[in-house]
């Protein structure tokens, strides 16, 4: 098992074992992505509503089984005793303390009205801790409405080692990915007001609504944003969009995990409650990503955390 997250504290043995996870979370995901896309092209995407408020589509499916083909055939492979949690499949193993898991797709009522902004993501755990994400939008540049060759962007990380992201671009029934560069963090101005997301949803109780309103009428937020997902929000965070993305509630570990591994390798804050990036031995933790620990502090306490 890995020890405590930090380069440092990676043996050479453990840290190649992690680039081998990493690159079969980035082939799953891509596998889903195509799923995705060729549901988007048939027209046939048939929705149903998983819960009294979770809508699944076709695609959610699809690419779900595409991602546990891959995660069977390749992380098996690595260590026979990785379990596996996905979104629509559930779960698979029987132990807790390693686990690959995976969202096939993030933003499902965003994709389902027409939205670009969606993504394919995984990532892997050991103790709690995220070691590995990887997020993929593959229509984010340039959408399949537009052109039979969307183009999108493809972020992963594992702990320590920072923050890639690479061009993708669907041609042929294919994803080609680009090199990839480092995420550099976005030098901003010290604003007035911040533009920040912090999500009002159905699925949150009526205690995490009041968290919200508090966070909204607390004079700190000059313009509200969303882009109808986590993993989206969290990059909009990393690469431009908004300064704040603040989830009290609205979304689980298998949105926030993969993009919390990239938000923390690119240099952005990662808080849970207790002021520190979140260990993952719950489902659902308030979970806020910000440019500086200062202005996650205030967001936090403008919550009343």
């Amino acid at each position: 098992m890995f020890s405590l997250p930090g380069a440092s504290q990676f043996t050479a043995a453990e840290s190649r074992r992690l680039e081998k996870i990493l690159a079969v979370l980035v082939r799953a995901v891509v596998a889903g992505a195509a799923a995705v896309i060729g549901v988007r092209r048939s027209g046939e995407l048939r929705t149903w509503l998983k819960t009294a408020r979770e809508l699944v589509t076709a695609a959610d499916e699809s690419s779900d089984a595409a991602i546990l083909s891959v995660f069977r055939t390749e992380l098996t492979a690595i260590d026979p005793t990785i379990s596996f949690h996905l979104e629509e499949s559930g779960r698979r193993g029987d132990g807790d303390s390693k686990w690959a898991g995976a969202d096939p797709l993030d933003g499902t009522n965003h994709f389902a009205c027409g939205g670009n902004l969606y993504a394919v993501q995984a990532h892997y755990v050991e103790a709690g801790l995220p070691l590995a994400g990887v997020v993929f939008q593959p229509e984010v540049y340039l959408p399949l409405s537009e052109s039979p060759a969307p183009v999108g962007r493809l972020a992963a990380a594992t702990r320590g080692s920072g923050a890639t992201v690479r061009r993708s671009r669907f041609v042929h029934g294919q994803f080609r990915l680009g090199a990839a560069r480092p995420i550099e963090r976005m030098q901003l101005p010290e604003p007035s007001g911040y533009v920040a997301c912090v999500p009002f949803s159905g699925k949150m109780s009526d205690g995490e609504r009041q968290i919200v309103r508090r966070v909204q009428e607390s004079g700190l937020i000059a313009v509200t944003t969303g882009a109808g997902g986590a993993a989206a929000n969290v990059m909009m965070a990393i690469f431009g969009g908004h300064h704040v993305y603040a989830n009290f509630g609205a979304g689980e570990d298998l949105d926030l995990i993969p993009a919390q591994v990239i938000a923390i390798e690119s240099g952005l804050t990662v808080w849970g409650t207790d002021r520190r990036p979140p260990v993952w031995n719950a489902r659902k933790q308030p979970f806020i990503v910000a440019p500086d620990p200062g202005t996650a502090e205030k967001f936090l306490t403008a919550a009343g955390l």
